[in-house]
């Protein structure tokens, strides 16, 4: 009998991936320096790679600990905020922008988010309680995410420049878009707790 795949290991993995990557995008902000921009290119790849050996184990795997589909879309939602990290980057080296203070207090916000979901994935075996309440914690600071989002549209659109304000509008809601990646990915989370 093959030893069964340790599915909760692979998505703590993703956290960790998920979590490193957003504190980087949120240094590029700050910073500028473009060699995090590369490091969060490079992670991104190496987190697909845990992404593909999980789906991999969970289609070689007959019986799961977890439900399969919502370990295949918890999976998926991680992955996907992982890419988000990503895809920022390629958004403001594609328009040539310089992440401004707006930027850098939603992605603060986002790597807020991060350390909570690291915090949650890692409960859900043992600690369901905290699991839940690190959930939550994720779902309330999406509200905060977009409260800034809009806030830094309002601001945005004061500018003349209606070049600048397709550019970092794009970016604005790139970056609060994927705070609603995280809240979903929390709402797969909480189901997984209910039914184990």
């Amino acid at each position: 009998m093959k030893k069964s795949a340790n599915f909760f290991k692979l998505l703590i993995e993703q956290s960790e991936f998920l979590e490193v990557c957003m504190r980087k995008l949120y240094e590029y902000c700050m910073t500028k320096n473009e060699m995090l921009a590369d490091e969060i290119i490079k992670l991104e790849d190496d987190a697909d790679m845990v992404r593909r050996i999980l789906i991999d184990e969970l289609n070689r795997t007959f019986i799961t600990p977890i439900d399969r589909e919502d370990l295949f879309n918890l999976s998926r939602q991680l992955d996907e905020i992982i890419d988000y990290t990503k895809t920022s980057i390629d958004e403001i080296r594609l328009f040539k922008i310089v992440p401004n203070e707006d930027m850098v207090t939603m992605t603060k916000s986002l790597y807020e988010m991060s350390t909570h979901i690291k915090k949650a994935v890692g409960a859900i075996e043992k600690y369901k309680n905290i699991a839940k309440d690190e959930a939550f914690m994720v779902k309330g600071i999406e509200n905060t995410v977009g409260s800034k989002s809009c806030a830094a549209l309002a601001k945005l659109f004061e500018n003349e420049d209606f070049r600048t304000i397709f550019k970092y509008r794009e970016v604005y809601r790139h970056l609060n878009h994927t705070a609603d990646i995280a809240d979903h990915a929390m709402d797969y989370l909480l189901d997984i707790l209910v039914k184990m």
